[in-house]
């Protein structure tokens, strides 16, 4: 039986502290080479992988390479046998992520990007956070993987401690908070563990569902639920779905959970995204042009996790190429990315999408009205069916209850007259074509 690579048990820790997606970008074409007492030699894909990895994921690399028993050896990474760059991991913290109170400085408000998606959970975030309401404790946020939830979370950490140094806030997932209970009885210290958790002012334990099932830890749990409330300190909580939607968890546990509010992020919309990404170009010192953030928004669907990495991505391949972001640039740092989620772009597919953006279902842009603002976002989503399918005019005056192919035509002549005089609609329509190529 051939003998596991200490990289491979390296890449077994590091799947669950890089986003999937991340880590299928940079690390599922990794493999080892050979290794000393000293140092793990890893070939990787391309150069620019060889000085990237180390500088974006040093941390998490260092973190996993201990958890699997690699000791201090070094991580050196290189392609065609030039290894030139490396991971130390005597050069870094044992908890490399770990900040005050468990809580990374870059999440913070003002790195909150709003938008009708989020805008809720973050209203209510910033109450608890400045204390101005005692109604929401439990505080609940739920949501799906990389939308939000642990930047908010810890957004209310960060404005605690700036506005009262010295209170205590302890910021935990659940991972840690479970790990820290069998500690706790292994080594016979669960009276300190509790005095701890108990202090709090605030506990923000994230992914609280990952606590069910393990009979200590919950016990552990509601009892430090039960005296943090007791006391009035506040406690919130994040989870992928609501608490009634949390398979096994207990009677108990759920009518806590519930006790206060429970607010959910949702997937972002393309404007939240655009947002998202120029905020990230501008704590980056770089220029990034409409059509580039388009193009990144348009594309990526699942969470905001993905979109940033993808973004890092693409600065990360500029910097070792020594040009500027441009669309092009993006496309060649992604192709292998979005080669396999290629599809045809179908009409149902636009009128979903530009309906949307002017709060008007499919079926009433297709309806038979003269109504002024149903009209436009009709006449625009004829023309972004022509630029971005090969649908002929008659076709897509078919779409909209049999109109003559000469409406069409004039639909579509007049948004593009009207693209070339207003700047604010040029964006708009680039942004929805960039979904769509």
């Amino acid at each position: 039986m051939e003998k596991t690579s200490a990289w491979a048990k390296i890449l077994e820790h590091l799947k669950t502290r890089v986003d999937e997606r991340e880590f299928d970008s940079w690390f599922r074409d990794s493999r080892q080479k050979s290794e000393t007492a000293e140092a793990i030699f890893v070939q990787v894909r391309t150069p620019l992988f060889v000085d990237y990895i180390p500088e974006a994921y040093a941390a998490q690399i260092a973190e996993a390479a201990r958890l699997a028993g690699a000791g201090n050896r070094e991580i050196r990474f290189g392609a065609d046998g030039d290894y030139r760059s490396a991971v130390n991991p005597q050069k870094l913290p044992a908890e490399p992520r770990r900040r005050a109170g468990g809580l990374n400085p870059a999440y913070t408000f003002e790195h909150f990007v709003t938008g009708e998606s989020n805008r809720l959970a973050h209203a209510a975030a910033l109450r608890v956070a400045d204390q101005t309401s005692r109604q929401y404790n439990p505080l609940f946020v739920c949501g799906g993987t990389g939308l939000g939830k642990t930047h908010l979370m810890q957004a209310i950490g960060h404005r605690r401690l700036s506005r009262r140094p010295g209170e205590k806030v302890v910021y935990l997932t659940s991972e840690n908070f479970v790990n820290e209970v069998v500690l706790g009885v292994r080594f016979n210290k669960m009276e300190s563990l509790r005095q701890r958790f108990r202090a709090a002012d605030i506990l923000l334990l994230d992914d609280v569902q990952f606590v069910v099932g393990k009979e200590a830890s919950e016990n552990e749990l509601f009892h430090t639920f039960n005296a943090l409330y007791d006391e009035g300190n506040q406690i919130v909580f994040s989870s992928d779905v609501p608490p009634r939607e949390i398979p096994g968890l207990t009677d108990r546990l759920k009518s806590r959970f519930e006790g206060g509010l429970i607010v959910d992020i949702q997937l972002p919309d393309f404007e939240t995204k655009v947002a998202i990404l120029r905020q990230k170009a501008e704590a980056s010192q770089v220029v990034l042009e409409d059509d580039v953030a388009f193009f990144l928004a348009g594309k990526i669907k699942s969470s905001i996790r993905e979109l940033e990495g993808y973004f890092n991505r693409v600065v990360a391949f500029a910097s070792l190429k020594g040009e500027a972001i441009s669309l092009d640039l993006g496309r060649e740092a992604l192709k292998d990315v979005f080669r396999a989620e290629e599809h045809a772009t179908t009409p149902a597919e636009i009128l979903k999408l530009v309906g949307a953006h002017y709060g008007l279902k499919p079926a009433e842009l297709r309806a038979r009205t003269k109504r002024g603002p149903i009209v436009f976002a009709r006449q625009v989503t004829m023309y972004v069916l022509k630029e971005a399918t090969g649908l002929s005019l008659p076709e897509i005056g078919r779409l909209f209850s049999d109109k003559h192919h000469t409406t069409a035509l004039h639909a579509i002549r007049k948004i593009a007259a009207l693209r070339e005089e207003d700047p604010v609609l040029d964006r708009l329509l680039a942004g929805f074509l960039a979904q769509f190529r």
